[in-house]
């Protein structure tokens, strides 16, 4: 039927946000990553479709406006690597998208102590997981 993605699995889903994740790290040339992997609903019921879903924190500028024009300039070299506007994705927090996944930046606060890292969703296509997922770590060797 026209318009219904095909359902991905679970793996795939891993691997699609994964992949993502890697590339970023890569294009950014970002340090000191560490990744978490999760799975999480994509509707309030925490039903299927699930979703993958990367958390990244790298090593971020020290104050806000510093970590805010980090993430400006992040954003300008992922655009010209083929990531967009994030289209009918709502963030408070910029964004941008490639190939379905969309990564979302949060700056650092130093009065929150919060921030400094990346989430990447992927497409809401896993309808076999049951449940959200509590976050994994990722190996640092597939991030790097």
């Amino acid at each position: 039927s026209e318009g219904v993605p095909h359902p991905m699995t679970p793996d795939q889903t891993r691997a699609q946000v994964i992949n993502a994740a890697r590339e970023i790290v890569a294009t950014l040339g970002l340090k000191d990553v560490s990744g978490h992997f999760s799975r999480e609903s994509c509707n309030d019921q925490a039903v299927a479709p699930f979703r993958g879903v990367v958390g990244l924190s790298y090593g971020h500028a020290p104050t806000l406006e510093a970590s805010q024009a980090q993430i400006q300039q992040m954003i300008g070299v992922l655009k010209e690597h083929g990531w967009s506007a994030p289209g009918d994705f709502h963030s408070h927090s910029p964004a941008v998208s490639k190939q379905n996944v969309t990564a979302v930046f949060d700056p650092y606060s130093p009065v929150q102590d919060a921030g400094g890292s990346i989430t990447l969703y992927g497409e809401c296509r896993d309808m076999t997981t049951r449940q959200n997922a509590v976050p994994e770590p990722i190996p640092a060797d597939q991030l790097a």
